[in-house]
C-alpha cells in the first residue's frame, strides 16, 4: 500500500483531523500514534510510507544508557525510556522488542555538566541519554532523532527540552555479542 501526502498542507490537514477524531473519543494515545501527531520535518519530497524502512537482523542494535540524577519516581524513570525506546522505532526503524536499556540514577554530586555550554542553559533536572548503535545513520535522521527525543519527553514527562543531552556512539555490527560468548552478527573467521 502506498499513501502520500503531497505537501506540508495536506500534512497539517492531516494532523488536524487525528487530533479532532482522537479528542473526541475515549482513547489512550501510544507514542507512535504521537509521533503521527508531532509536526514533521520539512522535507523537498513528499512522504511515501512505503519508503519506511524496516530494519533487517543485526542492521541497527541499540544499547541505551540514561543517566539522571537521582529522586524520580520509577514511573518517570519507565516514561524516559519508553520515549526513547519508541523514537528509536520511529526514526531509525530499530525491531520491535530490540530494547535494551540501562536506567541509572546518581548523587547529585555524581553527575556533572556546565550549566550554560553552547548557550544552552541546563538545570538539575538535565537526562543524558547515550546510544550504541551500529553506524549507518544520516545527519537528517539524527536530527530528526534528537528533535524527536527531546520534544517527546517535554510531552511525556514535561522535561525541558534544554535538558535533553544526546549522545550516539556508532560502531560495526561485529561489536556485539547478545550472548554465548559469540559476535551473532559478526563474519566468521574460518
Amino acid at each position: 500500500m502506498q499513501f502520500q501526502l503531497k505537501s506540508m498542507k495536506d500534512r497539517a490537514s492531516r494532523r488536524s483531523i487525528l487530533r479532532l477524531l482522537l479528542i473526541s473519543m475515549p482513547v489512550a494515545l501510544t507514542r507512535n500514534t504521537m509521533a503521527l501527531l508531532r509536526p514533521v520535518a520539512r522535507t523537498a519530497e513528499p512522504l511515501l510510507l512505503s519508503k519506511i524502512k524496516t530494519a533487517q537482523q543485526g542492521e541497527r542494535m541499540p544499547l541505551v544508557r540514561i543517566d539522571l540524577i537521582e529522586g524520580k519516581l520509577p514511573e518517570y524513570r519507565a516514561s524516559v525510556g519508553q520515549v526513547v525506546y519508541d523514537e528509536l522505532i520511529a526514526v531509525f526503524g530499530v525491531p520491535k522488542n530490540d530494547r535494551f536499556q540501562v536506567i541509572t540514577e546518581h548523587p547529585k554530586a555524581g553527575l556533572h555538566f556546565d550549566p550554560n555550554y553552547l548557550g544552552i542553559h541546563r538545570s538539575d533536572a538535565c537526562v543524558f541519554i547515550q546510544i550504541t548503535l551500529n553506524s549507518g545513520r544520516t545527519v537528517e535522521q539524527k536530527q530528526q532523532f534528537y528533535q524527536a527525543v527531546a520534544d517527546g519527553l517535554h510531552v511525556t514527562v514535561g522535561l525541558r527540552r534544554e535538558d535533553v543531552f544526546i549522545n550516539l556512539v556508532e560502531v560495526p555490527k561485529e561489536n556485539w555479542s547478545f550472548g554465548n560468548g559469540e559476535a551473532q552478527y559478526g563474519t566468521p573467521t574460518r
